[in-house]
């Protein structure tokens, strides 16, 4: 039992005896050189292909990497940043031999914390605090319509997300919530997933709703046999004609990560974006469907079916008649999503089918559709949807807490240098 303690023991000390430093590529060093200069044999080059060759050669002097020594001051490990997203990773495998491989980079995403007392002006003096140049820019963004409410002797606390490597910056932020603290008064200030800023935990999404056209006559030409039908009548479900993902046989699946089929075409949007229809049909679906989470189905003439999924919610009901570009739904990030998006599948006889293949240049929007009907008479009604904020409440909660415990503004200068890095940085 004394054996078994002992040896627990100093293999604790192996592992806690690791230290990791931060270095910079020397000017004109080549990676033969430093793999010698560590004791490191050049056989490792043998096993590089000519890919792996070629980010080698790219290595270039004054660039920031990282080495990972025992207790003895020997290599164990290595990190080359080689791009925003990769790294070169040299490491001794379970034969004491050391092996070379190109793996993602372990970014860290945390939440921050600022609350800055407006001395001279705002951008200057949140800069000097955080050391955080990004962060100024989305600020700006968040505090458009508020900048004239900050005055001198305020307080501007504010909350946001940021990546990181081994402590150094990495990327943009994202502001969470931001709050200005005046002598009289406090005022919230709740973001959205674009980076706005909103005196209420929601948003506002104003949009038109075409009524039924009355007394309609369509033009001569317009009238012509239902064969061509579908690629002619069919129209973008949405005002954003942003593909992010087209119809495919095999696509890598961003969430499930595996290949599998996308039968459909995503648009890439912001939650709560008014869908419409694509064409005339009836509602024969409004619910949860698996992976798809909120779906809508409208049966259309022709053997024809549309598709529309991962909603945030519904504005038709089952056996609704709708019309083509009638609003139907709002777009969200339910079921097995990545983020707010609209699925669009376009079935024909119950077989899916590229619903590019059928939606046409002449029918890209509303307004085309009813630039084909002559001497109408139609009605269009604004309303607008307020859609909540996600995590509005919760990001309340947490910057009054930390309000309330006196945490202080992070510096990414005073506050990272401090940081002791660990190998879990990297992996």
């Amino acid at each position: 039992m004394t054996r078994i303690i002992i040896l627990l023991f100093l293999i604790s000390v192996s592992i806690f005896g690791n230290t990791v430093t931060k270095q910079k590529w020397k000017q004109g060093q080549k990676f033969t050189n430093y793999l010698q200069l560590n004791g490191i044999s050049l056989d490792l080059l043998k096993s590089l292909d000519e890919l792996e060759k070629q980010v080698v050669g790219e290595i270039q002097g004054g660039q920031v990497f990282y080495e990972i020594k025992d207790d003895n001051g020997k290599i164990i490990k290595v990190y080359i940043p080689i791009s925003s997203t990769l790294q070169i990773k040299i490491a001794k495998n379970q034969a004491n031999e050391f092996k070379f491989s190109i793996i993602p980079i372990n970014f860290k995403e945390d939440i921050y914390f600022g609350n800055v007392a407006v001395k001279n002006n705002i951008w200057s003096d949140i800069k000097s605090q955080t050391h955080n140049s990004n962060l100024i820019q989305k600020l700006q963004k968040a505090l458009k319509s508020f900048t004239s409410k900050i005055s001198k002797g305020d307080n501007v606390a504010f909350l946001y997300s940021q990546k990181s490597l081994a402590g150094l910056l990495s990327g943009s932020p994202q502001i969470l919530i931001i709050k200005i603290i005046k002598p009289d008064k406090e005022i919230f200030i709740y973001i959205d997933e674009d980076g706005n800023g909103h005196n209420e935990p929601f948003e506002s999404v104003s949009y038109v709703v075409y009524e039924p056209i009355i007394g309609k006559t369509i033009k001569k030409e317009n009238q012509k046999s239902n064969i061509n039908k579908s690629k002619l009548s069919f129209a973008y479900p949405m005002r954003s004609t942003m593909i992010t993902s087209p119809f495919s046989n095999g696509r890598y699946h961003p969430v499930l990560h595996i290949y599998r089929p996308h039968f459909g075409t995503d648009f890439g949007t912001k939650r709560g974006t008014p869908v419409m229809s694509v064409e005339d049909g009836i509602v024969i679906f409004a619910g949860v469907e698996g992976g798809y989470g909120n779906v809508v189905k409208v049966r259309h003439s022709g053997g024809y079916m549309s598709l529309y999924a991962h909603l945030d919610g519904f504005r038709a009901s089952v056996g609704d008649s709708v019309g083509k570009g009638e609003v139907i739904a709002y777009s969200g990030n339910t079921g097995t999503s990545s983020g707010p998006h609209l699925h669009l599948g376009i079935y024909l006889n119950n077989t899916p089918i590229d619903p590019m293949s059928v939606i046409g240049e002449e029918t890209s929007s509303v307004g085309s559709i009813l630039n084909s009907v002559v001497d109408a008479v139609s009605t269009k009604t604004y309303e607008t949807k307020k859609i909540p904020i996600a995590n509005a409440l919760k990001h309340r909660e947490m910057i009054n807490y930390r309000l309330s415990t006196s945490v202080k503004t992070y510096d990414w200068i005073d506050d990272a240098s401090k940081r002791k890095l660990s190998e879990d940085d990297f992996e």
